[in-house]
């Protein structure tokens, strides 16, 4: 049987700040088929930082110490006893999640070198957990950490049915897999909910919602998310962290219909609309991703790369030095060319030049003169 939910997707993308300090991404994230009818979705959040070191791979021991707890349940559970799994989801279950935990990081520390040398902490691996289990009649949550999910019904409406909430707490505080005494407080999180109303469910770490200069922004953001996979999605995500919290961020996205392109929430009615202001001033918009603009982040992220590929297309600066109407041409249409079109936006006097790093902007400069001096006239003395 097929199962009700469909469209399940997952994507992490590592944040802006960490890209700078050359640090790994700290999030994890899954999607999981459990049995036919049951799927999973899972984020989780490494804490960073000199104390928890290994959280990036604590956040991936998460995700699959989470995915084999529920596979086991739901071997002995059915899915028609709904109050089984709303106590599973509130005790067992994540004290059976928090056990294999501790399991597989003690495996990968003793596998460490420097393991002898230095004694083993669970909050080394520290992250958060959030996960929501999918069935044909209701779907559930539960986890620890400062995750948000948002529920989207078929008319459009979003609402943030989850979050952290910390009495007494300040900053970035938040709470850990690593911390045994806090195996109660997953309860607090547990919800167990008819699928009926329910269009789409979006599961974040906190780097998305702290991305959004409101919860209103946040809520419209998920909607979009909505319309948006693959690549697509992955350099929105990009876009946010780099023009928001510049956290790493992750999503799991399950659907069971096409929601409203309408509601109370703004959804907007057009793919071509912008989706959510986020803090900083970007607006992410769902269509095509610019191809000037890729090559532009390709070349500037491998800068190895760009001598040898401006190079190569030396008499393309030569014909657009002496044909600008044929650089135009390009420009209107850069996704015949991506690198061309790149070229062409960077001549001398070129009315929008776009923002580039100074690695690329160095080297477009040299080709250009090389160019220049390749057209001027020789002043050896004329023959008689």
């Amino acid at each position: 049987m097929r199962p009700a939910w469909t469209g399940a997707r997952h994507c992490s993308v590592i944040g802006a700040a960490h890209r700078r300090q050359g640090k790994p991404c700290q999030d994890a994230s899954r999607v999981c088929q459990i049995g036919p009818e049951l799927q999973l979705l899972l984020v989780s959040d490494g804490h960073g930082g000199s104390r928890y070191r290994l959280s990036d791979v604590g956040s991936q021991l998460a995700c699959a110490a989470a995915e084999e707890s529920v596979a086991a349940l739901a071997r002995t559970l059915s899915l028609q006893d709904q109050d089984g799994w709303r106590r599973q989801l509130a005790q067992e279950l994540p004290t059976a999640i928090q056990q294999r935990w501790l399991r597989a990081i003690e495996e990968h520390w003793s596998s460490q070198a420097a393991s002898a040398d230095e004694a083993f902490s669970s909050a080394l691996y520290g992250c958060t957990l959030g996960l929501v289990l999918l069935s044909p009649d209701w779907w559930g949550c539960t986890g620890i950490g400062d995750w948000d999910l948002v529920e989207i019904h078929a008319d459009g409406d979003a609402r943030l049915v989850n979050q952290e909430q910390l009495s007494n707490a300040t900053g970035e505080a938040t709470l850990s897999l690593c911390q045994s005494e806090a195996l109660g407080a997953w309860s607090s999180r547990v919800q167990l909910q008819s699928a009926l109303p329910t269009t789409a469910l979006v599961l974040c770490t906190d780097g998305v919602r702290k991305s959004c200069a409101t919860d209103g922004d946040f809520l419209q953001l998920c909607q979009q998310m909505l319309e948006i996979q693959g690549e697509a999605l992955v350099q929105g995500l990009e876009e946010i962290t780099a023009q928001g919290s510049g956290d790493d961020v992750s999503v799991a996205i399950a659907q069971r219909s096409e929601p409203a392109r309408r509601g109370k929430a703004g959804v907007l009615t057009a793919l071509g609309a912008a989706a959510a202001l986020i803090a900083g001033g970007l607006w992410w918009w769902p269509k095509a991703p610019d191809p000037l603009a890729l090559e532009i982040q390709q070349l500037c992220q491998h800068p190895e790369r760009i001598e040898a590929s401006l190079k190569q297309r030396r008499q393309q600066f030569l014909a657009f030095k002496s044909s600008p109407a044929q650089a135009q041409a390009l420009l209107d249409h850069p996704e015949r060319d991506p690198l061309g079109a790149l070229i062409a936006s960077s001549a001398p006097g070129a009315k929008a030049e776009p923002k580039i790093c100074p690695a690329l902007e160095q080297a477009l400069r040299a080709q250009w003169e090389a160019a220049s001096e390749t057209q001027e006239p020789s002043r050896a003395p004329a023959r008689p």
